[in-house]
């Protein structure tokens, strides 16, 4: 519990100001990333499946969740997390979990890097102090053209204020026995300060959102709009995805990094995460997703169960109760250097550095479109296009690997698939055709497979299947025809060596009917001892099925 408790602290230390700046990125008010620390943090501790995972407002939903406030108000916020939580909730419910920490590396990789940029570029006007732009610009390009274009406005102030809280952030980090203590509140704290007693002029939280509630909001329904549904569906979609995503991975490096050995359940971590976005919103928060810096920052601190996200909450609740007024002093400049800082970390640039330098052509693709989508387009597209590029690359890549293989011997003398007796034995039987399939019998091996097989339809064929461990319709079709035809020619296929669990999915299909029970074998030998030798003799084996 103690460990727990000062572990919570630590972290509840980090994510008040973080939670601050992630909303104010957003563009709602600050009390309203208070509020998801606390609610969201809480409800997904309790109920996740993770017992390390620290939930709030992440930068990963940024770039989304400020393109919905500019296009539907930020009234249209708690719908979105609404659905997105009955959205997780359902991913949980059909035990998706497992499925969604798949997703491919270099989609990950791809969106994370541009959301990191589009924070980055995000923060232009905040940090420099430009203003006179336009707020209803949606495209990277366009905000980025029009920033440029008001230049003139930047006086000295505001950029001084973000570059030194920049500067202090970096030089905290790097500097050795005091990194420990959390450099986000040592320059949020040690900045605003600064700027306060000297009177710096300067936007703060509270020239721009006033004075931060001292109290907690009333639950409420009332922000549902049925007449909205529709339209928000994809945003929401996004938001799940990109949720359970964030959340699953954080629970994947909190196992690697947590002393024990207890792992995560990926699907009760998205049933507390649905529960979590679902509260949020009621109590005045937004969308929420586990967050990998602050779950690292926990592990690091001692955190030993569930409790310690508990204790984040309860910090983050009685500094806003008790001492939420002073956030307004904050610059906002200061929050935009410690975005700036969140954007680089999420980035991994030495990740990505190393994968654009070995990885595969077509992965850096994918990474680099996944990222140039994020920015220049939205998240939504840039998930569904990774998603199915990845899977078009997949599919590309199984259709090259051999779906059948002719069993031939090697410059050594041996066929290396099967042992060295049945390689004895196959060898001297030159009048049959030996074959055995890869992996999978699929819609996308199928059309290969028939080229394999396609030889001299009247001599015996004899097909191993030992390395087959799934078959579709598509595969059953194509062995279907591949019996046919051979059959018509008066040849002779045999499968020997068939796996128990396909048995009954082959058998239901019919296959077994149409080759007879002469034809299927559990050993290859007693195959080959069923047809007659070219000299004429024969012997009949009788543990035929």
């Amino acid at each position: 519990m103690r460990r727990d408790a000062l572990a919570g602290v630590v972290v509840g230390v980090i994510a008040l100001p973080l939670s601050i700046a992630l909303a104010v990125a957003v563009g709602v008010s600050p009390a309203t990333g208070l509020y998801t620390a606390i609610f969201a943090g809480a409800v997904a501790a309790v109920f996740g499946g993770s017992e390390f995972n620290i939930t709030g407002p992440t930068a990963a939903l940024v770039p989304i969740l400020s393109h919905t406030v500019l296009t539907h108000g930020p009234e249209a916020l708690p719908l979105v997390g609404l659905m997105a939580g009955l959205m997780l909730l359902a991913m949980s419910a059909f035990k998706l979990g497992r499925y969604m920490r798949f997703m491919p590396g270099p989609v990950v990789l791809g969106f994370t890097a541009g959301i990191a940029l589009s924070i980055l570029f995000g923060q232009f006007n905040t940090f420099f102090g430009i203003t006179g732009t336009d707020p209803t610009l949606e495209h990277f390009h366009q905000k980025l053209a029009d920033s440029l274009s008001h230049l003139s406005t930047v006086g000295f102030a505001t950029p001084a204020v973000g570059l030194a809280t920049l500067v202090l952030l970096i030089a905290w980090q790097r500097t050795p026995r005091i990194d420990r203590i959390p450099a986000i509140l040592v320059a949020v704290v040690g900045i605003t300060a600064v700027t306060w007693t000297l009177g710096i002029d300067t936007p703060t939280v509270g020239s721009k959102y006033g004075e931060i509630p001292r109290g907690l909001p009333m639950p409420t329904l009332a922000f549902v709009d049925t007449g909205l549904v529709f339209d928000l569906l994809p945003i929401a979609f996004s938001v799940a995805v990109l949720g359970a995503i964030e959340s699953l991975l954080s629970a994947v490096v909190a196992d690697g990094m947590a002393p024990t050995s207890t792992r995560h359940d990926s699907n009760r971590e998205l049933f507390g995460q649905g529960l979590a976005n679902i509260v949020s919103p009621i109590m005045g928060g937004i969308p929420a997703t586990a967050a990998i810096a602050r779950t690292a920052a926990g592990i690091r601190n001692g955190a030993a169960t569930r409790l310690t996200g508990v204790f984040h909450s309860l910090t983050v609740l009685s500094v806003t109760l008790l001492a939420g007024g002073l956030a307004v002093h904050v610059p906002l400049a200061t929050l935009s250097a410690v975005l700036v800082v969140v954007a680089w970390n999420i980035a991994e640039v030495p990740e990505l550095r190393r994968l654009v330098q070995r990885a595969p052509r077509e992965d850096v693709a994918v990474l680099l479109a996944t990222a140039g989508i994020t920015l220049f387009f939205d998240l939504t597209y840039a998930i569904a296009f990774g998603i199915v590029a990845s899977a078009v690359l997949l599919l590309s890549r199984l259709v090259k690997l051999p779906a059948a293989e002719e069993l031939l011997p090697d410059e050594t003398g041996r066929i290396k698939q099967v042992s060295p007796e049945l390689s004895e034995l196959i060898q001297t039987r030159r009048d049959i055709a030996f074959f055995t399939a890869q992996g999978m019998l699929s819609f996308h091996s199928a059309a290969a497979f028939e080229y394999e097989l396609s030889g001299d339809a009247k001599d015996p064929l004899i097909l191993r299947m030992k390395d087959v461990h799934h078959v579709d319709t598509s595969g059953l079709l194509t062995l279907e025809g591949i019996i046919e035809h051979r059959q018509s020619h008066g040849g002779r296929i045999i499968l020997t060596a068939i796996q128990p669990d396909l048995y009954p999915v082959i058998d239901k299909f019919g296959i077994f009917t149409k080759l007879g029970p002469e034809n299927v074998f559990e050993h290859t030998r007693c195959a080959i001892a069923s047809i007659d030798a070219p000299d004429g003799r024969s012997t009949h084996p009788t543990n035929a099925h």
